[in-house]
């Protein structure tokens, strides 16, 4: 079974993304920010398959988050979401080397994109 951790400040979003992921057949963990994300990566002993992320977080912004976890764990994969939208989130981070989830997004759509994430034929940066 693939792990996957989600990692949203907003509880519903959270909730929902552990929901989709168990339906899906992945182990999920979860964390509230990206504090939290960090001492989940580094307690677990165990691989990290992927992690989607948030992009706008109190604290760290999901692409400082995805290079921290990168650092402690340089095979996780990573699936950044957000709720703005593209001119907004290029205007917040000017350079996004990973593949984004727009917010609100149907269950098919994440199941998908962590797919996509996950296959051999994905490039982490791209």
């Amino acid at each position: 079974m693939q792990t996957i951790l989600v990692v949203d400040d907003e509880p519903t979003v959270l909730t929902l993304c552990q929901r989709i992921l168990k339906m899906g057949g992945y182990e999920a963990l979860s964390a509230s920010g990206p504090e939290q994300a960090l001492k989940i990566v580094e307690s677990n002993p165990g691989k990290i398959d992927l992690a989607v992320l948030d992009v706008i977080m109190p604290g760290m912004n999901g692409i400082e988050l995805a290079q921290r976890i990168q650092g402690a764990k340089p095979e996780t994969r990573i699936l950044l979401m957000s709720g703005f939208g593209p001119k907004e989130i290029a205007r917040i981070i000017s350079v996004n080397p990973y593949r984004m989830i727009w917010k609100p997004f149907k269950t098919e759509s994440l199941l998908r994109m962590i797919e996509n994430a996950l296959s051999d034929s994905y490039n982490a940066t791209a």
